[in-house]
């Protein structure tokens, strides 16, 4: 190409024979995907380590929760081991409660039952108020006539026994015997003699015993029972041992209309009231005594417990 100035031609904005091949191109586009290939890896890398942070994040939460988990599991454990002990101190402090108000009770209901008092119920109106127990003044304890009655009884049967032996030896004297000697020996070691002293003993101690401390009167009204005692009583056994006796000899000793009308049995009567209507004066008068005696030591207990007695009265009243 030239340049001359004659030459009108446009020339070209670009030649492509003008070009110069070795130049470097404007745009490399091998350079582009190298660092298309290097921020792709630089993504992934992230990406993974992303992906790793977030699976060990997983993983530390998991491992938080478990443990928090085995925490919350521990603690309640630990609450229901403690609520356990608490409940059993409980249930043994009420216990022990009950068994000392049930102690209490028994205590104030022995200690009522001793002096009459009776403790407040529980849904008394005095429920829950102080009582104070007041013990009841014993009375002191009255002597008795039974034990030197009944030796005088046995006395008595003594003196009976003697009575009766020479009522009968009279007896045998009025009857013009000759032999009064072997008649009383005999009578003397008969039943006709022992069976009235031994039915006069026991119903002489029964009657003692009855009377206790009473007057002469009471002895008077018992001679008369004493007395039919012996009559019937030794007609009773003598009948029987004739019947014993009767069978082994093959024959009968006596009947009761016999018995009945023998001297001897109304005689061993007789000297049965005698003897324990006077008996029965002396053991009368001891009596007397110790009514008497009875009666002071009363009134020195009385004068003794006039203040106690007024307290346990006023408590038993309010």
């Amino acid at each position: 190409m030239s340049d001359a100035p004659g030459d009108n031609k446009p020339k070209p904005i670009f030649n492509p024979d003008d070009s110069d091949s070795s130049a470097a191109p404007l745009i490399d586009f091998g350079a582009d995907t190298k660092a298309d290939a290097s921020a792709d890896a630089a993504r992934a890398e992230a990406k993974a380590e992303a992906d790793n942070a977030a699976a060990k994040a997983d993983a530390d939460k998991a491992a938080a929760k478990a443990d928090a988990d085995k925490a919350a599991a521990k603690a309640d454990a630990d609450k229901a081991a403690a609520k356990a002990k608490a409940d059993a101190a409980a249930a043994k402090a009420d216990k022990a409660d009950k068994a000392d108000k049930a102690a209490k009770a028994d205590k104030g209901a022995a200690a009522g039952k001793a002096t009459g008092e009776v403790a407040p119920a529980a849904g008394s109106e005095f429920a829950g108020r102080e009582v104070v127990y007041v013990q009841a003044p014993v009375p002191p304890r009255l002597k008795s006539n039974r034990a030197v009655g009944s030796l005088l009884a046995v006395l008595g049967a003594g003196v009976f026994a003697a009575v009766f032996a020479g009522a009968v030896t009279v007896a045998f004297l009025l009857n013009n015997s000759t032999t009064v000697g072997s008649a009383f020996t005999d009578f003397v070691q008969n039943a006709a003699f022992w069976v009235p002293v031994l039915v006069f003993l026991v119903a002489f101690v029964l009657l003692v015993l009855v009377v206790n401390r009473a007057g002469w009167a009471a002895h008077v009204f018992g001679s008369l029972l004493v007395a039919l005692a012996v009559y019937f009583g030794s007609i009773g056994i003598l009948l029987l041992l004739g019947v014993v006796v009767g069978a082994g000899d093959g024959e009968a000793l006596g009947s009761f209309g016999a018995l009945a009308t023998n001297p001897i049995i109304i005689i061993a009567a007789l000297v049965a009231r005698e003897v324990s209507i006077w008996i029965g004066l002396a053991i009368s008068a001891r009596g007397r005594r110790v009514k008497a005696r009875n009666h002071e030591i009363v009134d020195e207990w009385e004068r003794e417990h006039a203040d106690t007695r007024a307290q346990y009265e006023r408590a038993t009243t309010t």
